[in-house]
């Protein structure tokens, strides 16, 4: 039977971890100093040249002539720069399944260090004439290299117009590539829809593709840039925010290809981090030009004229207030939360083998319970082998992939493989001779070695997922098992936190209704690996497995039929 002793002692490192995380907590560091005084940005002419790329390019898919024809403007303007050194990348990438050639624009002005300020825009627009976007972040870039390239620099400082920025950031890569000493890089600032008219917070975006965070000095220093020059606040995300972002670490734009490389980097615009749709991308907005501008020239100038580079702070952290809750602390505490329920359902398993070895058969019962999640994901995958599903490559534009009538068809197709999966294995059905306990603890295993494999992928995510641990506890009680439906009952809200992260994230990136849709994307282009994705499907086999054995107490504790009497003569 479950012993909760052992239960019980396993717990006390968690609550000295949770203490631990409380005195932990470090505070958060303050923006860099800005410079005495700071150059005024022409937004005039930025605007100027925005809608002149407009109009000599008013279709700029990545490989297009309209693309290639901005790029010959971009290298005039990097060219006319005295003392710049200009360089082009060529390189050969798909667009929409079509091998297109794509070209970098890259202008060097040197400092009196080797240390490198990179800045990013894209000039390609997928859908439309990009006024907002990468019209005007190319006007922009433009603009800011014309007021850098006067004076001196104690830091190198690279700009770049990189191609393919409207697909998947293949420029980013190619860029980073091609650079002598890309790992000399100190910061990269990417431009992003700097002329999108209402601009509202956040201005400043440093999302990523992994479960790391972005330097808390170089994030509040470009807060106060923007909030300044936006005449707007730009806060930072709360605790439960910054967590979901790290457990569920779908960033969007350039600044998320970048930092997937290793790169410090962030985004500064006025579009906020999803790309504005099509109607709010026709006109350039002045103001909103000027304001971007304006404040990234103060960000460039003041990390140029900085002593050292921002703090980097903890390698992952979660902002509580105006402290900054450290990621080991968080790592501690899920491992913490994780292991009481793995040990105490190993405890059981093993004395329930050692007193019956019939007992092992409970694993492979436990194993097939995955199936049926299993098989919905394999479909999945050939789903997107077949183009039913597509599979953009990573960080992709949502509006580019809605949730069309492939949707429906793609969500029947594999509810189906899951419910035929479940008719064939049966997933209530118990070994007769096997105790509800026994198999109760064979589903924690199953849960809790699954829990701890999401740990070591991302141990955020396991954080949210350390209840599902735990559900395994209700069906091995000593009283025995209450109701299956309870059980069931519990597993649903044991998945609730993470859940409710990637619902929290949904709505960062107002992916609205269609966010399931996008979530299948991420499967089908590997930002949601496999090994995860098989985690998953252990998970839930390890709940079901749960509510299996809650129901098989439940009939072998039913009513008995009395024994008949036998009268003796």
């Amino acid at each position: 039977m479950f012993d909760p002793r052992i239960y019980r002692a396993a717990l006390l490192p968690a609550v000295a971890a949770f203490v631990l995380l409380m005195f932990s907590l470090e505070p958060e560091p303050a923006g860099l100093a800005p410079p005495v005084s700071v150059p005024t940005f022409d937004g005039e002419d930025a605007t100027r040249t925005a809608r002149s790329i407009v109009q000599l390019a008013p279709e700029r898919e990545p490989g297009s002539p309209g693309d290639l024809a901005v790029a010959d403007l971009v290298r005039e303007r990097f060219s006319a720069i005295a003392g710049g050194e200009v360089s082009v990348q060529d390189y050969e990438s798909t667009f929409e399944g079509e091998d297109v050639d794509l070209q970098n624009v890259i202008v060097t002005l040197p400092g009196a260090s080797d240390r490198i300020i990179l800045i990013v825009a894209h000039r390609d627009s997928a859908e439309g004439p990009g006024a907002a976007s990468s019209a005007a972040a190319t006007a922009e870039l433009v603009s800011l290299a014309d007021n850098l390239g006067g004076s001196r620099h104690a830091r190198t400082i690279v700009l770049a117009s990189t191609d393919g920025g409207s697909d998947d950031a293949s420029g980013v890569g190619e860029l980073l590539d091609g650079l002598p000493r890309p790992g000399d890089i100190d910061e990269a600032l990417v431009i992003s829809q700097p002329g999108a008219r209402d601009p509202v917070p956040p201005f400043v975006v440093a999302s990523g593709t992994g479960p790391e965070s972005p330097s808390p000095q170089l994030i509040q220093t470009a807060q106060s840039a923007a909030s300044q020059a936006f005449e707007q606040r730009d806060t930072s995300p709360g605790t439960w925010v910054g967590l979901s972002r790290l457990a569920v670490p779908f960033g969007l734009g350039e600044q998320a290809a970048l930092r997937r490389e290793g790169i410090e980097a962030l985004a500064l615009g006025a579009g906020g981090e999803r790309q504005i749709d099509v109607d709010r991308d026709q006109t350039v907005s002045p103001d909103s030009l000027q304001a971007s501008g304006g404040a990234m020239l103060e960000l460039i100038l003041t990390l140029d004229e900085a002593e050292r580079a921002p703090d980097p702070g903890p390698e992952d952290y979660v902002r509580l207030g105006d402290n900054l809750i450290p990621g080991w602390t968080l790592t501690l505490l899920a491992i913490t939360l994780i292991l009481p329920a793995l040990l105490a359902a190993a405890d059981t398993w093993l004395r329930e083998y050692r007193a019956d070895w019939r007992t092992r058969r409970t694993l492979p019962w436990v194993i097939e319970r995955a199936l049926p999640p299993f098989a919905a994901l394999l479909l999945a995958y050939v789903l997107g082998l077949i183009g039913l599903v597509p599979d953009p490559a990573f960080p992709f534009d949502p509006g580019r992939f809605p949730a069309g009538v492939e949707a429906p068809i793609a969500f029947i197709a594999i509810a189906a493989a899951f419910v035929l999966a479940a008719l064939l294995v049966r997933p209530l059905r118990t070994p007769l001779d096997s105790e509800p306990h026994a198999l109760a603890a064979a589903a924690g295993l199953l849960a809790g070695g699954a829990a701890l494999g999401v740990w070591f992928l991302n141990p955020y995510l396991a954080l949210l997922l350390a209840p599902v641990a735990h559900v395994w506890l209700l069906p091995a009680r000593a009283a025995g098992p209450p109701r299956a439906g309870v059980v069931a009952l519990v597993a649903l809200l044991a998945l609730v936190p993470a859940f409710a992260a990637f619902a929290t994230v949904a709505a960062q990136l107002d992916l609205g209704l269609s966010a399931p849709w996008h979530l299948l994307l991420l499967i089908e282009d590997g930002q949601i690996g496999l090994m995860m994705s098989l985690l998953w499907c252990l998970l839930i086999g390890g709940l079901i497995a749960c509510v299996a054995a809650a129901a098989s107490g439940r009939r072998a504790a039913g009513p008995r039929l009395p024994l008949p009497v036998l009268k003796s003569r």
